[in-house]
């Protein structure tokens, strides 16, 4: 404990009494609080430069008067009880109450917080809520991964990590994206950062000004929409369909930014066609722009190959790549990349440098290992399986009780999209039915950031997530649905 005493030898007051007179203030004022423990009178000598009796007096004092107790083989603490009709304690006389006062300016940011989904769901609800399952962690094999870190690498694990990331990390994404994505780039050229969310950051604060135009989709990710209106750039939405985004309809004119979720549209799901990703480009060419690629969800793809990244079609250099871990792994692990053009590495890292000077170092190490040995396509692999048999079994069980179902984004992703018919009550009536039956679906919400007018999802769609139930659960919830919309059905068809 360091108190804030100073004592001023020049003073004809003793020391003593300084001590005790600082001290009492500090209790009477609360900034030493009822029960908190005194430093030792020892160590309170040595600090403020004084003798030990010195210290000893002024803590008797106190005592004496109420304000300290001693407990036996403890120490000294602040009674928790205080004196009645303590006086108030001397001020310094050089006050600044009788200025003038300055009113404090409000904060300067203004924005939007997008729900986030902190925990497993509420065990009482059987809740397609679409996130990962937690209990499919390799947790065994992630401690030892942890322990020979550790073993290895003793207390050097303290040590400031680099900006950018540690070398190994980026070094086993860069062979991991050339594998899997076809994204053949230096380990320079890859960033590590805390998470999607602190990539779209950094994509902003290099390429956006108040007032600057910005792409996006509609409906989009509400991580990414609310950010560019936090910083007051002019949203320009490009509607979507069961494909992704229209890219007949993308403005002309200068663009500073788009961001695009081409794997899987986030929240409709559709993967974007390989024509519409070259028409993409080559707009963004002639626009000027930048395209935040964010790779939604493209780790989990159950049928074919899927089209190639925007990154490895891109002959310009205008891509900004961004891949997580917190679908794979969790996002509890704060762990996800941005792969940027050579020209940006420099800038880049000087935003991430300024926003946190480095991610983890031993979460980093540990990933880093996870995947150059394997453990990570092996994880992968058993994920991907058991979600896709999930996957099957709720699309089963939707055209069991429902008959023909419209579903987009089931070849990718955690969830499908279920495109209601005109026989259902518009789609938040059936998320409050469905609850009330202890059933949890999700509806588009209305992305207010886009100012879009004719929105086409809020009443139709559903979203129904699969990867964190058990094949019985979605059985049974998607019969309690059934079950719940029977009359509100039959009225609905008149």
């Amino acid at each position: 404990m360091h108190l804030p005493i100073e004592l001023d030898r020049s003073r004809p007051e003793p020391l003593q009494n300084q001590l005790y007179e600082q001290l009492r203030g500090l209790i009477i004022n609360r900034r030493l609080k009822p029960n908190t423990r005194l430093i030792a009178t020892r160590f309170l000598a040595e600090q403020l430069g004084i003798s030990r009796t010195t210290v000893l007096l002024a803590y008797e004092r106190l005592i004496a008067e109420g304000y300290l107790e001693t407990r036996p083989a403890v120490g000294t603490f602040v009674c928790s009880v205080l004196p009645d009709q303590a006086p108030a304690p001397l001020v310094n006389d050089n006050r600044v109450d009788d200025l003038p006062q300055t009113e404090l300016r409000p904060p300067l940011f203004q924005g939007t917080t997008p729900e986030r989904v902190t925990a497993q769901p509420q065990q009482s609800l059987i809740d397609f809520w679409g996130g990962p399952d937690f209990r499919i962690f390799p947790l065994k094999t992630w401690q030892r991964i942890t322990q020979h870190i550790l073993e290895s690498y003793g207390r050097g694990i303290s040590r400031p990590p680099p900006s950018a990331g540690i070398d190994s990390l980026r070094g086993a994404i860069a062979d991991w994206l050339a594998a899997h994505r076809g994204i053949v780039v230096d380990r320079e050229q890859i960033v590590i950062v805390a998470g999607a969310q602190q990539a779209y950051n950094i994509a902003a604060r290099l390429f956006l000004r108040r007032g600057d135009r910005v792409v996006i989709e509609s409906p989009g990710h509400t991580g990414a929409t609310f950010l560019f209106e936090s910083l007051g750039a002019v949203q320009y939405p490009v509607p979507v369909d069961d494909h992704g985004m229209l890219v007949d309809q993308l403005p002309p004119g200068t663009t500073a930014l788009a961001y695009v979720t081409p794997s899987h549209q986030n929240p409709i799901g559709g993967t974007l066609p390989l024509d519409r990703r070259e028409t993409l480009i080559e707009w963004a060419r002639s626009a000027g722009a930048y395209l935040i690629e964010d790779d939604c969800d493209g780790d989990f793809r159950y049928r074919g190959m899927g089209p190639p990244s925007l990154k490895s079609l891109d002959p310009y250099g205008l891509v900004l790549y961004t891949g997580t871990f917190s679908k794979t792994l969790g996002a509890g692990l704060r762990l996800g990349y941005m792969v940027v053009p050579p020209d940006l590495v420099t800038a880049t890292v000087a935003v991430k440098t300024l926003l946190d000077n480095g991610s983890p170092w031993l979460e980093q190490t540990v990933l880093a290992e996870f995947i150059a040995s394997g453990e990570y396509d092996r994880h992968l692999r058993r994920v991907r399986k058991t979600y896709m048999e999930r996957r099957d079994c709720l699309v089963g069980a939707l055209r069991l009780f429902f008959g023909d179902v419209r579903l987009a984004g089931i070849d990718t992703g955690t969830y499908v999209s279920w495109r209601l018919s005109s026989s259902f009550p518009p789609a938040p009536m059936v998320q409050e039915v469905a609850r009330s039956r202890g059933i949890g679906v999700y509806t588009v919400s209305e992305d207010h950031a886009s100012g879009r007018n004719d929105y086409r999802y809020a009443d139709n769609t559903l979203l129904l997530g699969y990867s964190s139930l058990e094949e019985r659960q979605i059985r049974d919830g998607i019969a309690g649905l059934a079950n719940a919309l029977h009359n509100h059905r039959r009225v609905a068809t008149g």
